[in-house]
């Protein structure tokens, strides 16, 4: 049993159990790439190596461009919350203050225990978060995730609220990478900014100094 997403145009199929991610390609992107090497043959045509250079170069141009953050696995509850603690380091308190439980509930969801399907989807929807964060290389500290962006709110507490994670994850990586870049414009200019020379009074002795 497999479930089907789209992505830029192109379905791909993925396994519904769980365990190692993996997304396969469903088999019409090579009926694709085969009907473009052989489109040129016609009766009684030959292949040569150039024709399939040629063609498999345009079957390239023509595979569609997926971010690895919108092909997330498909994890159980279990591995999603493995995940976001992977990526997200939070305390367990905060976990069990995010999805309305005791930190005992979160610890039994470590150990495989069911979870109820309005916490599963939290647990889903944060994970994606962590994996976009986690696909920008965006390194999550303490005070990343208690920082406020979201109308005032930590990623947590958007989570909590029941909006949706990978949004605000999503959101705090354009703000990550806009003042990261205004740094480097600080840096950069200063960097080219002229060194002030020393002057002479910087050789004059202090006042207390005997000549």
């Amino acid at each position: 049993m497999s479930t089907a997403m789209t992505y830029g145009g192109w379905v791909t199929d993925r396994p519904a159990a769980t365990g190692v991610s993996s997304t396969v390609v469903r088999w019409v992107g090579w009926v694709a790439a085969a009907g473009a090497v052989l489109s040129g043959l016609g009766t009684g045509g030959e292949l040569s190596l150039e024709h399939l250079q040629r063609s498999t170069h345009e079957v390239r141009h023509m595979w569609p461009a997926v971010e690895v953050a919108d092909v997330a696995s498909v994890r159980n509850p279990t591995e999603n919350l493995v995940r976001i603690r992977e990526v997200l380091k939070p305390a367990m308190s905060d976990l069990a203050t995010t999805f309305g439980v005791s930190r005992q509930s979160v610890y039994n969801w470590l150990n495989g225990e069911t979870v109820a399907d309005e916490n599963a989807a939290k647990l889903q929807d944060l994970a994606q978060a962590a994996d976009v964060l986690a696909h920008e290389g965006i390194e999550v500290n303490a005070a990343l995730l208690k920082r406020k962006f979201a109308n005032g709110r930590t990623l947590l507490q958007v989570a909590q609220a029941g909006e949706s994670a990978r949004d605000a994850a999503l959101q705090l990586v354009h703000i990550h990478k806009r003042e990261a870049a205004q740094r480097e414009r600080m840096k950069a200019r200063f960097a080219n900014r002229p060194k002030t020379q020393p002057s002479a009074d910087f050789d004059l002795p202090s006042a207390n100094d005997h000549a």
